[in-house]
């Protein structure tokens, strides 16, 4: 996430409802503390990862997420 992006604000609404309904944790890290997170994904925020593996990015793509949700 990045402070102030409206496409993180809107990213992270769309996934909260997961939290409840499939016991996930969801993680925030603001991509300007971390020099390494900067240069892994710059301006191609927000990212969805999981286990390091990148899910979607700049916008939620649903039938990526649920196929992870789907092995968890």
């Amino acid at each position: 996430m990045r402070s102030g992006c409206h496409l993180c604000e809107d990213l992270y609404e769309m996934i909260l409802p997961y939290q409840a309904s499939h016991r996930i944790k969801i993680k925030l890290f603001d991509i300007d503390s971390s020099r390494e997170l900067q240069k892994l994904y710059g301006l191609k925020i927000p990212v969805l990862v999981y286990q390091g593996q990148e899910i979607c990015h700049y916008y939620f793509d649903q039938k990526s997420f649920l196929s992870v949700l789907e092995k968890l």
